[in-house]
């Protein structure tokens, strides 16, 4: 009779464990860098496996909008159809850091690494 309980309790530990293992993971992080935005990665070669924005609009505040990048950016790739241009101060301020042409990027540039503070996406097609 023991040995009976004892079996039924391993199969019901093994159906609750089944259970957990078919359960679905966490779903990935989508870091791609889509067309239509401006990408600033915090580690650089556009690496995914940290931090990332894409933005299709103007922030004067990155440590309001995109705290993880915030003076913290080491590559960046413009998928939009005008430049984009990243400032070292907030509100557009203490000179550009990096200017994108449309599809331009820049995997690593020590001058400008973890200095972006805010970005502006002109309507142009030049720096």
């Amino acid at each position: 009779m023991l040995s009976k309980r004892i079996s039924a309790g391993f199969i019901a530990m093994a159906a609750v464990a089944g259970v957990i293992a078919a359960a679905p993971s966490a779903a990935a992080v989508d870091r791609t860098c889509y067309d239509g935005n401006f990408c600033i990665y915090k580690d650089s070669n556009y690496s995914t496996d940290n931090s990332m924005y894409r933005t299709k609009y103007e922030s004067a505040r990155w440590d309001i909008d995109m705290p993880a990048v915030y003076e913290n950016d080491s590559s960046w790739w413009n998928r939009r159809g005008q430049s984009s241009k990243t400032y070292g101060g907030r509100w557009m301020t203490w000179g550009v850091e990096i200017c994108l042409v449309p599809g331009g990027s820049v995997n690593y540039y020590w001058d400008a690494n973890d200095d972006g503070a805010s970005n502006t996406l002109n309507d142009g097609n030049s720096c």
